[in-house]
């Protein structure tokens, strides 16, 4: 009896103190997620790299402050705007690294979280087998077992330790799936990540593409002669000035036609959304200080968003279609919507158009594309492909980054 009972003792004592078996599988898993950690500073190094050397361009750019008076002014500036997306494209691939990789990691710690789940599992089990079978035993039966009474009673405070360990495993096992569930969680937004961010490479590379082609344009048109570029400049300074003219005059009349038809009581904007998304940021801000047409036309009216070629341009509040001027050419192509609250907004530099004047259109809906590209359809005048984003308020030009989130 008595050595019967000592086993019994010892295989639960084992059970307690000796379930390392399952533990091995995992830490193999450890040493691979350590390696991608390191592999992960390493790209995100390469990463804020991408991003100085963009900051230090910007500031070398601002620094120069260049002005298109001239033919090989406007080279220059497309050249520096094409070394811009080229940096861009940069950091985009290594973002897209870095993700990659981010991916690779959680997805190796939910497989090192599985195996934990599955061995704390087998654990449990074990626990509730033995309970399960001491529990079966009546309590003269446990003391028939041994000798002594400290025998007996090292049984009892074995099953109650397990119980005890068995309460913890569970809590484990809860917290572990809790961190799967979130490592799932960030699995799946690393993956979108990934895909915005290759849509946003194949952008920038045929932003790449337009502008390359818009220097050979701009040589094109002007045949490599200054006085042709001169000309070119007047005619598109005209062109701006007309549109500014026309936009200035129908605000007040398109208004005025919606009273008369009691159309009136159009939707206030609110907070607007982003007519396209910045993949390269904000060429030129509000009455930027570098705009290099300020001698030529005056402040900078709107955000420039530069862009590739033909994206699509979205609605940032409900309006009322008021104005769509195509220039069936290289002059200047532009949208106006009409919004409550005495508020419009511009859309300059369109290659394409995807409403009619009159239309009321909603938040978020395609009103046209993106050009921009010097000598392409609607571009006007301009150093590459972008959207001119105007902002409207009793028919003068604020600063759109008052209404964007």
């Amino acid at each position: 009896m008595r050595k019967a009972g000592a086993v019994i003792i010892g295989s639960m004592i084992i059970l307690l103190f000796g379930v390392g078996w399952a533990v091995k599988p995992v830490m193999v898993m450890a040493q691979s997620i350590d390696e991608l950690n390191d592999q992960l500073v390493t790209k995100r190094d390469a990463l804020q790299e991408a991003k100085k050397r963009i900051s230090r361009f910007k500031e070398e750019i601002q620094i120069k402050k260049q002005e298109a008076r001239t033919l090989k002014d406007q080279i220059e500036i497309i050249d520096d705007g094409i070394t811009q997306i080229s940096l861009s494209l940069d950091e985009t691939v290594a973002e897209i690294e870095t993700t990659a990789l981010e991916i690779k990691q959680v997805d190796a710690e939910i497989k090192a979280r599985q195996a934990e789940i599955n061995h704390q599992k087998e654990v449990l089990g074990e626990y509730i087998r033995t309970i399960y079978d001491l529990s079966q035993e009546s309590s003269v039966t446990v003391f028939l077992k041994y000798t002594t009474f400290s025998e007996a009673m090292s049984e009892a405070s074995t099953v109650q330790e397990l119980r005890e360990r068995s309460h913890l495993v569970l809590q484990d096992i809860k917290q572990l799936k809790e961190k799967l569930e979130q490592e799932q969680k960030d699995l799946r937004n690393f993956k979108e990540t990934l895909e915005k961010l290759s849509r946003r490479q194949k952008q920038q590379q045929s932003a790449l593409v337009t502008s390359r082609q818009s220097k050979e344009n701009i040589l094109e048109l002007t045949k490599n002669e200054e006085g042709k570029f001169a000309d070119l400049l007047n005619e598109a300074k005209n062109a701006q000035q007309a549109a500014n003219a026309e936009i200035k005059k129908i605000d007040a009349e398109i208004r005025e036609r919606l009273r008369a038809q009691g159309l009136d009581n159009l939707p206030t904007v609110g907070t607007m959304d982003w007519p396209i998304e910045a993949i390269f940021g904000i060429s030129c801000e509000f009455q930027c200080a570098d705009y290099p047409y300020e001698y030529l036309i005056g402040p900078h009216s709107a955000m420039d968003i530069p862009s590739y070629l033909g994206t699509p341009i979205k609605a940032p509040a409900d309006g009322y279609v008021g104005r769509v001027y195509n220039a069936n050419g290289p002059g200047y192509s532009y949208i106006m919507l009409v919004h409550g609250g005495n508020v419009s907004t511009v859309y300059g530099h369109v290659s394409g158009f995807a409403v009619s004047e009159g239309q009321m259109v909603s938040r978020g809906s395609v009103i046209g594309y993106t050009g921009g590209a010097p000598g392409a359809n609607g571009a006007g005048l301009s150093t590459g492909p972008h959207l001119h984003f105007e902002v409207r308020v009793n028919n003068t030009p604020i600063n759109p980054r008052l209404y964007l989130p």
